[in-house]
């Protein structure tokens, strides 16, 4: 009896040793360095700290398999403060002081297109959460990928729903800045295209408390008003707008109810739609990789944080994890050691293909070489007695739309 307990001793410490041993290998090589841009403080902290936990759990699951081509991952994290200078003088400081070789992140479209040139500059592949179409459009260049969807997506997605569902006059509400103007303009043009009319745009600054004076600009006549805010602007906004037009129908861009408990909102906001790229609860998209994906970044099946019961911000978390690893992928397929190799991982992302996968639950999608846009399909998510359901998915194909550019003519 004791032979067969010191023979499964031995055994017990062979395994250890094993482990510790490839752990030590994998830890004594040259990392590759992934600096991130979280919106840690300032309007997007939500986002930030939603972020950088997802993008941790995506880089501890591909350390623990090994790394990339052997090689561990180590991220670097810097804080816009939710302002776009210094979010570009942040990604300058994680490439020039930490030498990082990728950056991830922000969730700022007004950061995005700030540090867009600096990517170019410095040549580093830049992947920002961030939803205005400029990013992937005017403003992007060879080395800015945008895996999330873009507002042109959105609104092309969602305007025949509207149309159909919801109302065919229409006012725009959006908050004055980069992507607000964004979901201002797709919106109208892809309303018009299916049917329906925008009575009426108004744009709200930023950080308004008194939201009565710009909502009583809408007309009478509009049956339905689309919206673009976030945070404290949001809750301004739909207590505002229930004070003069509790009979309007209401529908939000992305990130709307991002953090926010429908319960909560009680009758200002019952019956309120919201596009989405990613449900927020397990029940609008119970597949094995969304189960397995949501314990790994420790999200429940309502959407809230395990162990402090805060609601997470689902909007683009997994903009960040599947970024992670294209970002994996590309370096694998093009055998990247280091950044004279950024090249064949740029030529490696343009057209990839994925499939549906815990690495990609989101959902099957490619990313498209000419503009670096990732094509996946959306949900409109509904408020019913307080629960947040999804009531439609919109397949993929119905958010395409043509590339306005080339990148893949660009020089490096």
């Amino acid at each position: 009896m004791r032979g067969k307990l010191v023979g499964k001793g031995m055994v017990f410490v062979v395994l250890l040793l094993m482990i510790f041993g490839a752990n030590t290998e994998l830890a004594a090589k040259e990392p590759i360095k992934v600096g991130m841009l979280a919106d840690k403080t300032g309007g997007l902290a939500a986002y930030g700290y939603s972020h950088e936990k997802v993008l941790r759990a995506a880089i501890q699951k591909i350390n623990k398999e090994g790394g990339i081509l052997g090689r561990p991952v180590k991220l670097y994290v810097e804080d816009t403060e939710s302002k776009p200078s210094v979010g570009a003088m942040k990604f300058r400081k994680l490439v020039e002081t930490y030498g990082v070789d990728f950056v991830i992140d922000s969730n700022s479209s007004g950061i995005a297109i700030a540090c867009a040139p600096v990517a170019k500059e410095l040549k580093t592949p830049y992947f920002p959460c961030a939803g205005a179409t400029e990013i992937s459009g005017e403003k992007g260049n060879r080395y800015v990928f945008q895996l999330c969807t873009c507002v042109r997506e959105e609104c092309k997605g969602v305007a025949k729903f509207a149309v159909n569902n919801i109302g065919k006059k229409w006012a725009t509400v959006v908050v004055n800045y980069a992507w607000g103007w964004s979901n201002e303009k797709e919106f109208k043009k892809y309303i018009t295209e299916n049917g329906g009319e925008v009575v009426k745009s108004i744009r709200v600054p930023l950080g308004t408390s008194d939201w009565l004076p710009y909502l009583r600009k809408i007309p009478k006549s509009a049956e339905a008003v689309f919206f673009a805010n976030f945070g404290s602007d949001f809750l301004s906004f739909i207590r505002d707008l229930h004070a003069i037009r509790p009979d309007i129908k209401k529908l939000g861009a992305v990130y709307v109810l991002s953090g926010q408990d429908p319960k909560k909102l009680g009758p200002a906001a019952e019956g309120l739609y919201c596009i989405a790229p990613y449900p927020t609860r397990l029940e609008g998209l119970n597949t094995p990789y969304n189960r397995a994906y949501r314990k790994l970044i420790g999200v429940d099946e309502e959407g809230l944080e395990i162990g402090t019961g805060k609601r997470f911000v689902l909007a683009y978390d997994w903009a960040v994890w599947q970024a992670m690893f294209a970002l994996k992928a590309a370096i694998e397929k093009s055998g990247w050691k280091s950044r004279k190799d950024t090249p064949k991982v740029i030529k490696a992302l343009e057209g990839m293909r994925y499939e549906e996968s815990l690495e990609f639950p989101q959902g099957s999608g490619y990313i498209r070489a000419e503009d670096h846009l990732a094509i996946v399909g959306l949900y409109v998510e509904q408020i019913v007695k307080g629960v947040l359901k999804v009531v439609t998915k919109i397949p993929a194909q119905e958010v395409v739309y043509s590339p306005t550019v080339d990148r893949t003519k660009e020089p490096f």
